[in-house]
Order: structure tokens, then C-alpha cells, then sequence
């Protein structure tokens, strides 16, 4: 016998339905804990009786806040990087114009090392040839010392022959003369001061004027054929490019002078470093003293003082000599250069790293030997000690 089953009411029925409905919705929902929403419960299974109705489709009537939750997560932005405002081109022009001009002045530094990179390289080709460029941006001197660098030869021993001729020297000076001289080419001239004073004392009473015009006369005669090719070619240079050049010599002022004058260097009075005899202001006439020693470290301190009173920083100047007596003037100077030197100088300055130069010697004397001092002759070759 058929059994009837209680059919469940209607709105039983709809109610389940709708529960249904509910719970479907949510199961479908996404998940929203990510950011900071709860998770939906499950889905609970239809009860056995309501397995066609589960299984038939029916309107989903999802509840607002289910729809509410899932436009939210829809439409939420995600985590990425905001994107900028549009840029205008007027807003591009100036950032471009602002770059290139940050790449110009970075690359002016780049053109003044090209700059100096040439400069340096010019001033070592410049050092092979026997010459020293000083910077034009600096006071720098170029400082000349007399004998055996301007000149091949020591004017001194040539005016004692002179003198000899002349009757004013007797043999006890000669011999004082030959000594010293010999001492000097050697490269041991210390001492040499005392030899020069008593050489002035031999013209105590002469009218300072006159002995300058025989020592004018005698330059021009005996000195003029003896300047080293090198050394004209050195102050030629230095020269052109706007640099003082300036005598520094051991010598007294007035062949000082004389050589000044002779081979282009300044012949103002306070411009000619070197020794002084002193002049009696009221007479003019020599005294027989000497009023300034320019010798070994008394050619630095006269020459200091010469740049200190000029504005001229020794460290920008060029010194160049033969003689290891000056030094102490090379060793203060920014561009020592040993021309010709002694024994002793070319040693110190391989040593130190100067420049070493042959500046030759005068086509008069290329085949003459170097001194010739009476019975005794110190010969020596172009490359010699200067």
C-alpha cells in the first residue's frame, strides 16, 4: 500500500529556498580576508529531502551585503606603483634644457684635462729640446747664471788675463786666480769669496764708472762670441711667452751688466742679481769692499730677496746654472735645470731628477780646450762639466 508522504508546507518550502539561495551566494563570493574581511562559512549541504529542489535551478537572489562585498573586492585597486600625472611638454622642454646643461658643465672639466694633458706634453717636448716653458698665468722669472750656462767659458779668469796685460795684477793674484778657478770648474768653489775680496780691494779709489765702461768695452770684445746656442735659443723662448729673464751670477754688478745687456737679458739696476762692490755714495769711487756676496747660499738669499720684494714666487721660476755651488738656489726654485754641469751637479741632479741639458758651445771655442790657465790646461769635451 502506497505510503503518502507529508508534503512540507509551501512557505516551509520557499524559505529553504531562499536559504539555499543564501548560502550559494556566499559559497560563489570572494574571499575577502586578504584585506581585513571574514571568511564565509561553508556551504552546508541540502537535507536529503530537499535534493530536487537543491538540484532545479532557481533565481539566485543574493542578499546586498554578499553583492556589496564583492564590488568592493572588484574594484579595489591593487598594490602596484601609482602611475603619474601626465607630463605636459612644456613641463619637458625645461627638464631637457636643465640636462644638457648639467652635461656641458660636466664636460668642461673633461676639456681642461685635454687642456693641461697638452700643456704637460708640450712642456716634456719642450724640456727635450733644452727649454722650460713657465706658466703664462704665473709671475714666474727664468733666472740665468753667467759663466759656463749663458756663456761657455768664465769671464772672470779672461778678466784677470786683461788685467794681467794691463799691468794691475801681479803674480800672487794670478796665482790666486788659477786656483779658485780650478776649484770652481771642479764643482769645490766654497770659499771662492775670500778670493774676491781681496780682488776688490785692488780697486779701491777706481771711479765705479769708469771701471763699468772698461768692463762694457771688454764684454763686447772678448764675452760677445761665447753665448751657448742653447742659452739664446732659452731666452728667445721665454721671451715670447711674456717671461722676465734675468741674470744671476756670482760676478760683480758691473760685468753683471755688461753680460745683461750683451745677450738680451733686463739691464735695470735692481733687475741684475748679483755680487756688488761697494761705492762710496759721496765720491763715486770704489771702496775696495764688498757690499753683497752672491755666492753659493748668498745667491739664494739675494735672489729671495730680489722675489720677495718683486711679488715673484721662487716655486714658478725656472733657475738654470752649471755649477754645484747654486744648489740651494735649485733646490728652492719650482724648474731647476743643470746646464752643462760639473762633475758634482750632473751627479745630484740625476739623483734629484732635474733636467739635465747641453746647451754646446760657441763655434769660436769648439776646438779650443776648456781652460788654459797659464802652464795648466783642463781640457774637456761639449758635454763636459759646464
Amino acid at each position: 500500500m502506497p505510503i503518502d508522504t507529508p508534503r512540507m508546507p509551501s512557505n516551509k518550502k520557499s524559505k529553504s529556498k531562499k536559504k539555499l539561495a543564501a548560502m550559494n551566494a556566499a559559497a560563489t563570493a570572494p574571499e575577502t580576508t586578504s584585506s581585513g574581511g571574514a571568511s564565509p562559512d561553508p556551504p552546508v549541504a541540502p537535507p536529503p529531502g530537499d535534493r530536487a529542489a537543491f538540484d532545479a535551478p532557481a533565481p539566485r537572489d543574493v542578499p546586498a551585503d554578499a553583492t556589496a562585498k564583492k564590488s568592493v573586492t572588484e574594484t579595489a585597486p591593487k598594490a602596484t606603483t601609482p602611475m603619474k600625472a601626465p607630463v605636459a611638454p612644456e613641463d619637458v622642454a625645461p627638464a631637457i634644457s636643465s640636462t644638457r646643461a648639467t652635461s656641458d658643465e660636466r664636460a668642461v672639466p673633461a676639456e681642461d684635462t685635454v687642456s693641461s694633458s697638452a700643456e704637460c706634453s708640450k712642456q716634456e717636448a719642450t724640456a727635450e729640446e733644452g727649454t722650460i716653458s713657465v706658466s703664462a698665468n704665473k709671475r714666474g722669472v727664468a733666472f740665468f747664471d753667467l759663466d759656463h750656462t749663458v756663456i761657455d767659458t768664465n769671464s772672470s779668469w779672461h778678466w784677470v788675463q786683461h788685467e794681467m796685460h794691463a799691468g794691475r795684477v801681479g803674480a800672487h793674484m794670478i796665482l790666486t786666480a788659477i786656483y779658485w778657478f780650478a776649484r770652481y770648474a771642479a764643482g769645490f768653489g766654497a770659499g771662492a769669496e775670500r778670493a774676491g775680496a781681496e780682488a776688490a780691494e785692488l780697486y779701491a779709489g777706481t771711479l765705479a764708472s769708469d771701471l763699468e765702461a772698461e768692463v762694457n768695452v771688454f764684454f763686447d770684445k772678448h764675452m760677445r762670441h761665447r753665448q751657448r746656442p742653447g742659452c739664446e735659443a732659452a731666452i728667445e723662448k721665454h721671451s715670447l711667452e711674456g717671461t722676465r729673464c734675468l741674470i744671476c751670477t756670482t760676478s760683480w754688478q758691473h760685468p753683471a751688466r755688461a753680460a745683461a745687456k750683451l745677450f738680451g737679458l733686463e739691464t735695470a739696476e735692481d733687475d741684475v742679481i748679483s755680487s756688488v762692490m761697494e761705492i762710496d755714495e759721496t765720491t763715486g769711487c770704489l771702496t775696495g769692499k764688498i757690499e753683497t756676496v752672491a755666492y753659493g747660499d748668498g745667491k739664494y738669499e739675494v735672489t729671495k730677496k730680489w722675489c720677495d720684494r718683486n711679488g715673484v714666487d721662487l716655486k714658478d721660476c725656472v733657475f738654470y746654472t752649471d755649477s754645484m755651488s747654486d744648489v740651494l738656489l735649485m733646490e728652492h726654485v719650482g724648474t731647476p735645470v743643470a746646464v752643462n754641469p760639473d762633475a758634482r751637479l750632473r751627479a745630484f741632479a740625476k739623483e734629484r731628477g732635474w733636467q739635465i741639458v747641453d746647451w754646446g758651445v760657441a763655434e769660436a771655442r769648439a776646438r779650443k780646450p776648456r781652460y788654459s790657465y797659464g802652464c795648466l790646461n783642463f781640457g774637456g769635451s761639449h758635454v763636459g762639466p759646464g
